[in-house]
């Protein structure tokens, strides 16, 4: 041990203790330490050791006070970075000045501060440094208080590096998310830096180091150096005091109070403005040279000499970023399923929090430069080191799992259900005993200018409003009602496109006023069910589509195609074609059926049906899905995904064009006129991309794409699932809600089993236990799979490792363009092997960078958008103070009246199948046009099924808006409205001089109040469910409608006078 004067009495430890001071401080800082690991530290570690690869990042920060959009401005784009960092910071800074400052009062008591050996030092700064569980720059401030303090020049920089390197929960965030060969890396090379490279470099650069008067030389020359500020507040530190003058609590506490005020006090003025200045720093780096910007710049270099060079400049840039503890083994895993390679990620991985400017500027001028910087280019210089490594171990890794995935795909069986084992004995549907839903000619005084002539009918609700809840919905299963489609799991529920299209179309097949449902097998039988309506209970009819009945639907929509009243059904079987089947009164046939030229596209992801170009007929717009997130390769831009507009011919026939622009997998589209130039606009939504376009209508079917810089909307979103328009504070002007991924952090997949669905015994749940383990038997085929590095042999259910294997062998294909064994995949049927092939197709070429010159409207992150329109005409973003930001995984999102009290609310679906536990629906109540609150526990329609598709439809008749969900792993869902606020009038056209249902029409009825609502008659918009065309008008306490004013698609005007009775539909057909 370093020379100390002899004890006068008793052991050393047994003197410490009699000095009141040492046990003060010591309880000071276990305090200190003990409420940061428990409040703070420790419980933000495991909450992005739970989230992974799915934890917000914005630049170099976790959190986010300021938001990034798109085309801001250099300076703002800094503040933003600078000012999230600060923030994601904060309290680790705050843990790390307070505990430095309670180091050093403690350690000024001690004089026994380290050892005779440099290696000995070294791990001492290890074992405190270890539990701080602080990011480097948090533990920059902790490094300064220990050297302050006295202890030894190893003991403080190993400290510093094994803090944000060798923290336990990092450490098995490593082992849990990365591959084995790169978490065993990171640690061994941290390790080795923290116990040999720190003694050595102390050694070369401080030889006389172990001297104690070196050291107090060393410590003079730094003072000389110091600022005039930082030379008087040093001064200004506790001289010290002898223990005998301390002889009393009372003067103990005294002393404690004023030797760790001004020692904090110390610390803050020589550690914070650096902090600052810092975080300045790295947010300038990364606001100019950002991550995408890094991996579009590694994938030029192909010779040995440019890779080394590659990964020395990612090195280089890592140790200086001054990223929060975690950063790097979560940003690592995004970029390794992104498709960076594994020697760019190595240098990453160690590199990024390991040191950074912050701890180079402390240690700098606290201890030495030469050290310093040495220090930082020592583990830049090792981070390449492991770079090689990782890539040398990294091929043997990736043929063993993959051979390992080939092994056991070679006894894999179909995961279809054959079709002998699935039910299809239907009982015949007696249609004489559909009550019949008679309209009456109603007396109205009927205003009309334009071309045709117009009748008005009305028909009263036919059944009396149900009564099974005081307030709100009572929630029922599908079979209750005559849905019956049970799920069907054998694990095509975890991957995409069978985890979230579930197709779901509503309309009147028949004719008879009573809205029917269509509803999508699952991937594991493929077809349709359909369900005809008999009187507010549904009974299933057969359907034959010929090679349909075999194939999974995606997607499914109901629309009059051909004007003959009744809703035709198109049909986007995934890698197996798109169709129109015609409707011959409520009868389906292969033989009757006209295909679409979608091109190579997956499946059309959202469809749209207006009268895009005037003639009096429905087009189609096919915004296009092929593969999705599966096999993206961090370039989710296939060109088979390119959307495409079906023109109608009017004789049963469609003509294709191709729309220009950047492909991507579109989830959403929307038809609506947003520049207001009276043509239809395409709104359409991609997923993970910032691909979302708006096509501006030029007419004769020419289409211009939208610029930010035309001002039209500010942004979009970057996971773009659901659009939607409506007006929601009754001004007759429409605000936009656009949906996507949004949640908070600790939404993502928690451990907790409490949120799962598995608890709840309404929804047919017989053994929670087994369904629990179903649960994380999909999360872990999900979580497992990996083009490069799959761990499916850890699932032990044959099927779901199956799945697992034939996942991760769909990515391989992707990440190295190879599908030479894509084969191996025809045994589990269905679209295994074509999907395979799939995700090796062309991409569209250099696509960020043509979005960036051709002004793309671009899109944030982590919240849905609500815009309304300013005075010029314009969206604005109102979101927050609307309230409507984080509803979790959104998906369909819609606006509708629900409660019925004359403001149209926000209904969202959220969740994924495979994640073990979801958020509740979200159902934002609109509060009379003063934004909104989430009210779905009080209305009844909470709970934790994941859903991603709904209908909405008075489906028993009785005046109010009820909600049939689809499930992939429950019944059917259906939210029956037994206690609205309000009543409701319900408008529907028939139109024989334009397109049957009156699709572009806009309808504004006024009330006996005088106030005026208006809805538009559409066909597009939100996820995934086919949309009835009608309009639904809720009307409070209303008692009667006035009014009606309806602008028919092609301008024609037609307004109703009269007395419209809460509850009643008014048809309005259009004859010629």
């Amino acid at each position: 041990m370093a020379s100390a004067a002899a004890p006068e009495q008793g052991s050393f430890f047994a003197n410490l203790l009699r000095d009141r001071r040492v046990v003060l401080s010591g309880l000071l800082t276990f305090v200190v330490a003990i409420f940061f690991w428990t409040q703070s530290r420790y419980p933000a570690l495991n909450q992005k050791a739970a989230m992974g690869g799915d934890t917000n990042m914005s630049g170099i920060a976790f959190d986010e006070v300021l938001e990034w959009v798109p085309d801001s401005g250099l300076l703002w784009d800094i503040t933003v970075n600078t000012v999230n960092w600060i923030y994601t910071n904060w309290k680790g800074m705050t843990f790390g000045v307070l505990f430095a400052a309670c180091a050093l009062t403690l350690l000024g008591l001690i004089e026994r501060r380290g050892f005779n050996n440099r290696f000995a030092n070294a791990a001492l700064g290890a074992a405190i440094g270890t539990p701080l569980g602080v990011c480097v720059n948090c533990a920059a401030p902790i490094a300064r208080g220990l050297h302050s303090a006295g202890m030894r020049l190893e003991t403080t920089l190993s400290a510093l590096v094994a803090s944000p390197t060798l923290n336990v929960i990092v450490v098995s965030m490593s082992f849990a998310l990365l591959p084995l060969h790169m978490a065993t890396l990171k640690l061994v090379g941290a390790l080795a830096f923290v116990l040999i490279g720190v003694p050595i470099l102390t050694r070369i650069f401080h030889a006389d180091g172990m001297d104690d008067a070196a050291l107090s030389r060393m410590q003079g020359k730094v003072d000389d150096r110091r600022g005039w500020i930082a030379r008087k507040l040093e001064a200004l530190r506790p001289l010290p005091v002898p223990a005998s003058d301390v002889d009393s609590w009372p003067k103990a506490f005294a002393w404690l109070a004023k030797t760790f005020s001004r020692n904090l006090l110390f610390i803050i003025a020589v550690t914070v403005p650096m902090m600052l200045l810092a975080g300045a720093l790295g947010a300038i780096l990364i606001t100019f040279f950002d991550f995408d910007d890094f991996r579009r710049a590694i994938g030029v270099p192909t010779s040995t000499p440019t890779i080394l060079l590659a990964m020395g400049f990612i090195a280089a840039v890592c140790i200086f970023l001054p990223v929060p503890i975690a950063f790097d083994v979560i940003l690592a895993v995004i970029l390794i399923n992104a498709g960076w390679p594994v020697r760019y990620v190595m240098p990453l991985l160690f590199a990024l929090g390991c040191y950074s400017v912050y701890s180079m500027m402390i240690v700098g001028r606290a201890i030495s430069w030469r050290i310093s910087l040495a220090m930082m280019a020592s583990l830049a210089a090792l981070a390449v080191v492991l770079g090689v490594a990782a890539n040398w171990i990294d091929k043997t890794v990736q043929e063993d799992r993959h051979e390992a995935n080939i092994a056991f795909l070679a006894n894999a069986k179909s995961l279809r259900i054959a079709p002998g084992e699935v039910s299809q004995s239907f009982a015949k549907l007696d249609r004489d005993a559909i009550p019949a839903v008679d309209y009456v000619p109603a007396a109205l005084a009927v205003e009309h200018d334009g071309p045709g002539a117009v009748q008005v009918s009305q028909v009263a609700p036919l059944n009396a409003p149900s009564t099974g809840a005081e307030k709100g919905f009572t929630r029922l299963m599908g079979n209750e009602i005559g849905l019956d489609l049970p799920p069907k799991t054998t694990g095509f529920e975890v991957l995409e496109p069978y985890t979230f299209f579930w197709g779901l179309a509503a309309g009147d097949t028949t004719g008879d006023g009573w809205v029917d449902i269509v509803l999508a097998r699952s991937g594991a039988i493929g077809g349709l069910a359909y369900f005809r309506n008999v009187g507010g209970a549904f009974k299933q009819v057969p359907l034959s589509l010929g090679p349909v009945d075999g194939q999974f639907v995606g997607t499914v929509m109901l629309s009059d195609l051909n004007g003959d009243a009744r809703p035709d059904m198109l049909v986007s079987a995934f890698l197996q074609g798109t169709h129109i089947f015609w409707n011959r009164d409520g009868e389906f046939s292969w033989e009757d059926r006209v295909d679409l030229d979608n091109g190579e596209a997956g499946l059309v992801g959202a469809p749209g049906f207006a009268d895009l170009d005037n003639d009096g007929d429905l087009d189609i717009l096919a915004a296009n899905w092929t593969i999705g997130t599966s096999a993206n390769n961090g370039n989710p831009y296939l060109l088979s995904s390119q959307d495409r507009i079906f023109w109608n011919d009017g004789k049963g026939g469609f003509e294709t064009q191709v729309l220009t622009g950047v492909p991507g997998e579109s989830l959403t589209s929307l038809i609506e006129d947003i520049d207001g130039n009276g043509l239809p606009d395409l709104i359409i939504g991609d997923d993970v991309s910032t691909a979302d376009k708006i096509y501006l209508n030029q007419g004769d079917r020419k289409f211009r794409l939208a610029r930010k810089s035309d001002g039209i909307v500010p942004y979009l979103t970057r996971t773009s699932m659901s659009v939607d328009m409506g007006d929601t504070d009754n001004d007759l002007v429409d605000e936009f809600y656009v949906a996507q991924i949004a949640w908070d952090n600790w939404r993502v997949d928690s451990v907790s089993p409490e949120l799962s669905y598995c608890s709840l015994k309404e929804f047919g749940v017989e053994d929670s236990r087994e369904c629990f383990l179903q649960l994380r038997r999909r999360s872990m085929a999900m979580n497992s799979a990996h083009s490069l590095y799959s761990e499916c042999a850890n699932i032990e259910d044959a099927a779901y490792r199956w799945v697992c294997a034939a996942q991760s062998l769909v990515w391989r294909a992707s990440f190295v363009n190879d599908t030479s064994d894509c084969a191996q995949l025809a045994k589990l049927g269905g679209e295994w092997e074509k999907m395979c092939k799939v995700a090796a197709r062309p991409r569209f070429k250099d696509a960020e960078e043509v979005m960036e010159r051709e002004d793309y409207v671009g899109g944030i992150r982590k919240r849905n958008i609500f815009f309304k329109r300013n005075a010029k005409g314009m969206f604005e973003d109102v979101t927050k103070a609307n309230g409507v930001a984080q509803p979790g995984w959104s998906w369909n999102s819609r606006f509708v009246d629900l409660d019925q009290d004359g403001w149209q609310d926000i209904f969202v679906a959220t969740g994924m199948a495979y994640h073990r536990n979801t958020l509740p629906n979200a159902f934002y109540r609109n509060r009379a046009g003063k934004g909104f609150v989430r009210a779905e526990e009080n209305f009844g329609l909470a709970d934790n099924v994941p859903s991603t598709t709904y209908a909405l439809i008075d489906y028993d008749r009785d005046g109010d808006m009820d909600v049939i969900r689809s499930s992939a792993v429950t019944q059917p869902i259906v939210h029956r409205n037994d206690a609205p606020q309000g009543g409701a009038i319900w408008v529907r056209l028939e139109d024989a001089l334009g397109n049957r249902d009156g699709v572009g029409a806009r309808i504004v009825l006024t009330t006996d109040d005088g106030v005026k609502r208006a809805r538009e008659i559409r066909q597009s918009g939100g996820f995934g469910s086919g949309i009835y065309p009608q309009a639904h008008f809720g009307i409070g306490q209303a008692k009667q409608g006035t009014r009606l004013e309806v602008t028919w698609r092609d301008g024609s005007k037609t307004a109703l006078a009269g007395q419209f009775a809460p509850g009643s539909e008014i048809v309005l057909r259009r004859s010629r």
